[in-house]
This record gives C-alpha cells, sequence and structure tokens, in this order.
C-alpha cells in the first residue's frame, strides 16, 4: 500500500508541475419521470400508499484537456435533483494508468457489476425493501489508481482506491481546502433491530480510521467479462470480535442478442466482545440476471436478487430477502420509454412482508 500510495503522489505531483492546455467543457445527463404504484397484501402489513410521481434530474459537468507532457487530465462534477453538487472527480490519465481524487465517488463494488436488468436493479427502483449491498468506498473521499486498459493480458485491468479517513463526517468534505477531522475509528452496531432509511442492519462503510478498495477486472474471451473486488478497513476500534470486510466477483456473457450476469458477494460486519443474538455476523447475496434485445430500439429483461443474513446466534430466526423483476425498455432517439414490475419477498428481511411495485418512467438524456 506505501509503495502505491508514492506512486499516486509521484502522478499527482508530475500533474502539478505540467502546463496544462485549455480544456473543453460539456454537460451530458438526463431528465428522468415516473410513476410508481406499491402495493402488498401481505400478512404482515398492508401497504395502502398513494400513487407515486415523480420528476428528475442528473447532469454532469464535465471538463478536459491535455497536458505538455503527452498526458490528458478530466474534471467531472456530478449536479442531481435540487442543483446539489454531491460527486466529484479531477483525474491525469498516461502511459502509467489514471490517478485521482474522488469525492463522494467512484466505488469499485462488483456485487452488482453483472445486472442486466434494462433500467436498474429490482432492489433500485421505486419501493424501499433495503437489501443489504457490500461495503463500498463510493461515498468517501479517494485517492484511486487505475492500470491502463492494454497493460495486460486478457484485458486484464486493476484499480485500488484509498481512504483516508473513512468517518462519515470526513468524507463529506468537498472543498479544496478541505481539512482533516478527527476519526476514532469507531463502528455502528449491526443489528436486526435497526432500520435507517439506507440500511436496515444499521452498519455501514463508514468506520474505521481508513479504508482500501481493491478491483480487478478481466475478458478473457469474446463476450466473457469476470472480476471480483475486495473491501480492506484499518484502525477499527472495538471490533475485538471480527473484523468488517467485504467483497464479491461476478461474470458476465453475451451471445448473440442476449446477455446473462451472475453475481456472489460476501460481507462481514464489525463485531464487538460479546456481541448478542439479536447483532448480524455476516450477509451473503446473490444476483443472477438475463437481457435480451428484441430489435435496435426494444429491449427487455429480467433479474433476481437474494440476500441471505446470517447472526451472531444459531438460535435467531433470518428471512432470506428475494427481489426479481421484470423490465421493458424502448428507446427513440434521446428518449427512452420503460416499465419495471418487481416482486419483493421478506422486504427488510421481515417473514411474509411481501410487496409488489410497478413503475413507469421517461426519460430524457442530453
Amino acid at each position: 500500500m506505501k509503495n502505491i500510495m508514492k506512486y499516486m503522489l509521484v502522478a499527482l505531483t508530475a500533474f502539478s508541475f505540467s502546463v496544462a492546455n485549455a480544456g473543453e467543457l460539456s454537460v451530458t445527463g438526463s431528465a428522468k419521470a415516473s410513476y410508481a404504484i406499491t402495493s402488498s397484501d401481505s400478512s404482515v402489513a398492508k401497504i395502502e400508499q398513494g400513487k407515486g410521481l415523480g420528476v428528475a434530474n442528473e447532469f454532469t459537468l464535465s471538463a478536459s484537456g491535455e497536458l505538455d507532457n503527452g498526458m490528458s487530465w478530466s474534471y467531472a462534477q456530478d449536479i442531481d435533483d435540487a442543483t446539489v453538487q454531491d460527486d466529484g472527480k479531477l483525474t491525469l490519465t498516461g502511459g502509467f494508468g489514471t490517478v485521482g481524487i474522488f469525492v463522494s465517488e467512484g466505488g469499485l463494488e462488483s456485487v452488482n457489476a453483472a445486472s442486466q436488468s434494462v433500467i436498474s436493479r429490482p432492489s433500485d427502483t421505486s419501493y424501499k425493501e433495503k437489501m443489504f449491498d457490500n461495503f463500498n468506498l463510493s461515498g468517501m473521499n479517494t485517492i484511486q489508481y487505475h492500470t491502463p486498459a492494454d497493460l495486460l493480458p486478457f484485458g486484464i485491468t486493476a484499480k485500488v482506491a484509498y481512504a483516508p479517513s473513512s468517518s462519515s463526517a470526513a468524507a463529506k468534505n468537498n472543498s479544496y481546502k478541505a481539512g482533516g477531522k478527527a476519526n476514532v475509528g469507531g463502528f455502528t452496531a449491526a443489528t436486526t433491530a435497526t432500520a435507517t432509511a439506507d440500511n436496515v442492519f444499521g452498519q455501514t462503510a463508514a468506520m474505521g480510521q481508513s479504508a482500501t478498495h481493491y478491483r480487478v477486472d478481466a475478458s478473457p474471451i469474446d463476450g466473457l467479462k469476470v472480476g471480483a473486488d475486495y473491501v480492506d478497513y484499518s484502525g477499527v476500534q472495538g471490533a475485538t470480535a471480527q473484523g468488517p470486510e467485504s467483497g464479491a466477483y461476478y461474470a458476465t456473457y453475451a451471445f448473440g442478442p442476449a446477455t446473462i450476469g451472475y453475481s456472489k458477494g460476501f460481507a462481514a460486519t464489525a463485531l464487538a466482545t460479546g456481541a448478542g443474538a439479536t447483532v448480524l455476523e455476516s450477509i451473503e447475496s446473490t444476483k443472477m440476471s438475463i437481457s435480451a434485445n428484441i430489435n435496435d430500439n426494444f429491449s427487455v429483461s429480467y433479474e433476481e436478487e437474494t440476500s441471505n443474513p446470517d447472526y451472531v446466534t444459531a438460535a435467531s430466526a433470518n428471512y432470506e430477502l428475494e427481489s426479481t423483476g421484470i423490465q421493458a425498455a424502448y428507446t427513440m432517439g434521446g428518449m427512452t420509454l420503460a416499465i419495471a414490475m418487481n416482486n419483493h419477498e421478506n422486504s427488510r428481511y421481515v417473514e411474509n412482508n411481501d410487496v409488489q411495485d410497478t413503475v413507469f418512467s421517461v426519460a430524457m438524456a442530453f
């Protein structure tokens, strides 16, 4: 890790003392409107919420250029919803690969890399079923290095992201004057009772004093892509029973008009000594999907995602959450009309809490 960090710093120093030519500025993004219907007649709870209408925007301001030494640079800033600047990156690319600073973006997780859903994964549409995904550094500020695309055989590429501070407070710095904040390296216990807006188990990727994320991808034969990732933490104070980590592997294969995808993810939570029966120990996920292009404009897909928790005490009841989705999309130029019909069994990891949601959408790309 020390050698990687030195390499990153050398590349950034070279960037600082190079002369940049005037770059080009561009704006890309999309505007999307949706109509969502959510229902449930499960024995746990009935859902009688109103129909949902929404409009969202997401666009990116991008700039790029070249240096006198032949290297190229790029900058991107995302602006979402209420004109909030939430993601940004500044990268330098040359024969050595790419090195850059990523603010609240640049996640390297591969557990969702195999998804072939034509709109979005069933667990990432309308209803918040709260499926747990692996730990990811996308919400943190990281220094990253990516190898050149043509350096290794079989299309092998490697990426590493290092978060100097993995606390939630430090991760929100979005200024070139940002200073470090106190980070004691703690973590939030993962229990069966915690139900935050994004994570039903409570524990998030923001823990420890620093974190490192590794990813490798390859294209060994035509149509086949494979890859894996691993997240490691340092300075996790109080995790004397078990340290946190996560990883996944995936594969996709394209044949004719169809593509299939498969991924497997594993995550171990941070545990303190004497953790009780209501504490989550680990979680395993499996995702399978297939898509097909019916013609140049029309495509369909099916995806199944399962997430199985395991608690410290074997006697604790655990329920596998399963989300499935059938989706279709029709594209006309820059406009995409789509429908997603999703089903969630044991949503929020509660037995028989079954929910269905249907989302109609129209998106305009620019």
